[in-house]
């Protein structure tokens, strides 16, 4: 009798301090939720599901709620300071670029935008094989196919010449790849890291911030960047692969910020300390600013989030035309109504999608946006057909941004981005003659018929909105 009572005494007093420890647990998330910055929609989501399924809410909370990482902040704020004078600027895109950390606009002695798949190929090849002493790669999808296995024996080859090549891949966007193809890299000298692998060490970064940054930085100066992957699908020829997308290549000063972008993810992966900001500006001395480049990078290693406040800042600043280039529409509520509120005052807004995007869940999910976008006059075009996955915004033929974010929750608060803001009259009018290309083809997008069956399903969507 006696064992019997000590053993439920044990068990009591277990299980007293199991809800008092859950308990204490559960306050120190959700002070640390309510503190963080985010949609308050995904707050109320969060702290619904902790409390309603405690034993599978924390611990998914802990592998993927987190937005920003402050050790990486306070890396890309030091790697940055001296690329930001805070010296006062004509336009207002700029100053507000400034003051969110992101390096002021610099020289390129070239750029060239890459409208198919065969001049963004044909780039990619010129650049790596010119490398001389180092190229850094940083890629979301690296596809085991012809062009991925033709990078792979290029870089290899660059290892046994003696160039320093470092290779960062995402854990999650080329999981598909075989570790195999990497150990001939592996061999000649080849660094190769993977951003938050699948399994992973929990204090080394969340599950759910993907790093989305498709860069190429040769020898220091030269760079090709924008929203392609290395992969088939994005570097075949279109009337195979039935898909378009844009990217660029350039040259100059501005490939140290493009450096500095690297070299902090790179350190953040592989462990290794980051090149001091001073080296990485060395070689790279003035130049006469044929092209005007600035180099905005946005996610959870920066303070803000950075690619909705460009975006906001160019269309609130927008006085007669918004061109908008995205494969998936799922803004945040302020853009969504900032859009609505700008072509309501008279500037003229257009947004191109694809008919039909590779996301068929984000294709259900905008249809509600479309709605109120198209009441307020917004145009909405749709490729028919093709995929669409180029990413671009134009401003009265001022501005034009380009990259690797889509209008989408994902990118605009939970992945690492690259975009790149244009300046120059020539490269923002080569963005505004391929996009009009695109919207020659387009058709007029016109709202499905509305059912309580198709709503409902919209509204089930929406709760996924942050993963698509």
């Amino acid at each position: 009798m006696r064992e019997e009572w000590q053993e439920f005494l044990t068990w009591e007093l277990t299980t007293h301090l199991g809800l008092w420890v859950g308990a204490l647990i559960m306050m120190i998330l959700l002070s640390v939720m309510l503190r963080q910055k985010r949609n308050p929609s995904a707050s109320a989501a969060w702290l619904v599901f902790m409390l309603a399924v405690p034993y599978i809410g924390v611990p998914l909370y802990l592998a993927i709620g987190a937005r920003k990482l402050r050790a990486l902040v306070r890396q890309k704020r030091r790697l940055f300071e001296d690329r930001i004078t805070h010296a006062p600027a004509e336009q207002p895109i700029q100053r507000l670029l400034s003051r969110l950390g992101v390096p002021d606009p610099a020289a390129a002695t070239s750029f060239r935008l890459h409208a198919s798949a065969s001049q963004a190929r044909a780039a990619l090849w010129r650049i790596v094989d010119q490398a001389r002493t180092s190229v850094d790669i940083e890629i979301f999808i690296l596809a085991d196919d012809e062009t991925g296995r033709q990078l792979l024996d290029r870089l290899t080859i660059l290892a046994r010449e003696g160039v320093r090549v470092r290779l960062l891949l995402d854990g999650v966007g080329s999981f598909l790849l075989p570790r195999i193809r990497l150990r001939p890299l592996l061999e000649a000298g080849v660094q190769v890291a993977w951003f938050v692998p699948v399994l992973h060490i929990p204090l080394r970064g969340r599950s759910n911030l993907r790093n989305h940054r498709k860069l190429v930085v040769v020898d220091g100066r030269k760079v090709w960047s924008g929203g392609r992957n290395l992969a088939d699908d994005y570097l075949g020829d279109e009337d195979r692969t039935h898909w378009h997308d844009l990217s660029f290549d350039l040259e100059g000063a501005v490939a140290a910020d493009y450096q500095g972008v690297f070299e902090a993810d790179w350190s953040f992966a592989s462990g290794k300390a980051a090149a001091p900001a001073e080296e990485l500006l060395d070689e790279v001395g003035s130049e006469a600013p044929e092209h005007r480049v600035q180099v905005i990078p946005s996610g959870p290693d920066m303070s803000e989030d950075v690619v909705e406040h460009a975006l906001a800042g160019l269309v609130r600043g927008a006085q007669r035309r918004v061109v908008l280039v995205t494969p998936y529409y799922v803004p945040s509520e302020s853009l969504q109504q900032l859009l609505c509120v700008t072509v309501r005052s008279g500037v003229e807004v257009d947004l191109l999608l694809p008919e039909r995007s590779n996301h068929r869940m984000a294709d259900y999910v905008r249809n509600r946006f479309l709605r109120e976008l198209h009441k307020a006059g917004v145009r909405i075009w749709t490729l028919p057909r093709d995929m669409l996955h180029a990413k671009a915004t134009i401003v009265d033929d001022r501005y034009a941004l380009v990259g690797s974010a889509n209008v989408d929750l994902r990118s605009l608060y939970l992945n690492f981005e690259l975009m790149t803001l244009l300046y120059t009259d020539e490269d923002v009018s080569a963005v505004q003659q391929l996009a009009d290309t695109y919207l020659d083809r387009s058709e007029a997008w016109r709202p499905p018929a509305r059912s309580a069956l198709r709503e409902t399903f919209e509204g089930l969507a929406m709760l996924l909105a942050f993963q698509l």
